[in-house]
């Protein structure tokens, strides 16, 4: 029988994150997966820089994942890397020009995009193709450094000393206007973007600010975007050792506003009997049971796969298999966008959804690859709520619809106190936020299905009774088996005896002391005979 012996809880939680660490994947080779056929769906991203360390930095990449959001894969590539005749294989380029004094005419690409008779939208840039020319019939200038006012849809926002800002200063009557900018020094107004027929022309793009917005009402016309998109509550960076009351309490107070939540939890995949982790799943199990809907974020992974032992498969299958066990309905994925250019994490991490949630790149984890990105049937596309919330709004109700599903995302809160101030800003905010399960979403792991629609969760077809389910949890479980031994008993006893014969010992040596002290002190503190007093 195996001794039992109790550990604090801080170091289960601490055993718990080594196995979360260890969730860091490389993943191996995957089976081929058949490349998609580009002129079938995919755009062709040409840019000529991705502009580091200046404030257009990131804008190639909130552009990528702006046509994720769409559900339309992306082959992102530079400039310099493109191929003479490759854009009679795509009916849908778009060119990013972030820098003003670099020059394609006479290059490769020029010479095609002359007789390139498909859809074309850029952004940035002075120099226009002629076919995009004729149709939009507009006057490109740049302007100097300054301040610009940017208005799209319900919203503005001032951009502060924008550099060689490229704006339409004419177009065409026939060309539809989007957004407007209003120059801060002079007041000079002018559209952000415009369009006619399958060109379109946008002058400016920085990730972190209303313009992404403002692109977003672009492309709906541009892709044909059609359907109703709806704005969803995504709590981030959930961890087996996050403040799991804190969740709890912030699930009841979103469930008490009629806010209902996504909630992307970080997956374990090691150690996943222990109690530190059935606290994880109960708590899970209670956010689902608050109107919370739960995603698998993406492991920790290094920027792009080289090989590996190819686990990540059978990891990710078995996260999910664990949830679904305990009741627990994973709808989606959340992951950085880097994961849909990479064919491995692609095919073995991000097979089983049809819904994911993609977030920025970290520094350092762009991907170019000559390889599609992975695109998704339902991508919403990812803001901060910090980042709505610079923008100014119009009025009190909304008027515009969103031109995109959006998913505004905050990290789970450091203490009660930060997460009352942003619950009570989400309450009065006067955002209809959707519910992840009204929609139709599929997970399929190598056993089982999990599937949402019309509010209901079904796994194998079978509904899901998402009452909160506590269980106890074994506070003295034993993280360490005990080691065998032999002659325990006899060592045992042999311990007593010798404790026993120490024990005697020390006694008999205390008897000595006292008998010596004694001795000590009738021959020299009464030398000659004891002296009674007269």
């Amino acid at each position: 029988m195996r001794k039992r012996s109790g550990m604090p809880r801080t170091a289960a939680l601490l055993i718990l994150a080594f196995a979360l660490a260890c969730s860091s994947v490389s993943a191996g080779p995957a089976s081929a997966a058949s490349a998609p056929d580009p002129s079938a769906a995919s755009v062709l991203l040409l840019y000529d820089s991705l502009a580091l360390s200046t404030p257009r930095e990131g804008n190639v990449e909130a552009l990528e994942r702006l046509f994720a959001a769409y559900g339309v894969p992306v082959e992102a590539m530079p400039i310099d890397r493109y191929a003479e005749g490759s854009l009679k294989s795509y009916r849908r380029v778009a060119v990013v020009r972030n820098v003003s004094d670099l020059s394609v005419a006479g290059s490769a690409l020029a010479s095609d995009l002359a007789s390139y008779d498909g859809a074309y939208l850029q952004i940035g840039g002075l120099e226009l193709p002629g076919r995009a020319q004729t149709k939009l019939g507009v006057e490109l200038q740049a302007a100097p450094l300054d301040s610009v006012r940017l208005e799209a849809g319900d919203y503005s926002q001032t951009l502060s000393s924008v550099e060689a800002l490229d704006y339409i200063a004419d177009a065409s009557a026939e060309a539809k206007r989007y957004g407007t900018l209003t120059f801060m020094s002079d007041g000079k107004r002018s559209p952000y973007a415009v369009s006619a027929g399958d060109c379109a022309y946008a002058g400016y793009l920085s990730a972190g600010s209303l313009t992404e917005l403002a692109l977003a009402y672009v492309l709906e016309d541009w892709l044909h975007a059609d359907g109703e998109f709806g704005t969803y509550m995504l709590i981030k960076e959930i961890y087996p050792f996050s403040d799991l009351e804190l969740l709890k309490t912030l699930a009841d107070r979103l469930y008490e506003s009629g806010v209902p939540f996504v909630a992307s939890v970080k997956p374990v995949f090691y150690n996943t009997d222990y109690p530190a982790m059935q606290r994880y799943l109960q708590a899970l199990q209670y956010v689902q049971a608050r109107n919370g809907s739960i995603v698998v974020d993406a492991p920790a992974v290094a920027a792009t796969s080289t090989g590996g032992d190819g686990s990540l498969h059978g990891k990710m299958n078995g996260f999910i298999e664990l949830l679904a066990a305990n009741g627990i309905a994973p709808l989606g994925m959340g992951a950085s966008l880097f994961w849909t250019y990479d064919k491995v994490y692609a095919s073995q991490g991000m097979s089983f959804f049809d819904s994911v949630f993609l977030t920025p790149n970290a520094n350092g984890q762009h991907v170019w690859t000559p390889d599609a990105s992975k695109a998704f049937a339902f991508s919403p596309y990812v803001m901060p709520f910090a980042q709505l919330q610079d923008f100014e709004r119009h009025g009190t109700a909304p008027r515009t619809p969103l031109p995109l599903n959006l998913a505004l995302s905050f990290d789970l809160f450091p203490d009660k106190a930060a997460m009352e101030e942003a619950v009570d800003t989400i309450s009065r905010s006067w955002i209809p936020f959707a519910d992840l399960k009204s929609g139709t979403h599929n997970v399929l792991t190598d056993r089982l299905t999990v599937q949402s629609s019309g509010g209901s969760l079904l796994i194998d077809g079978k509904p899901l009774d998402i009452g909160k389910r506590e269980r106890a949890v074994d506070e003295n479980y034993a993280y360490t088996a005990a080691a065998k031994t032999s002659f325990a008993r006899l060592f045992g006893i042999q311990n007593q005896i010798l404790m026993v014969i120490i024990g005697s010992s020390l006694a008999v040596f205390g008897l000595f002391l006292f008998i010596g002290y004694r001795r000590y002190k009738r021959k020299f503190l009464y030398p000659g005979g004891r002296h009674d007093s007269v």
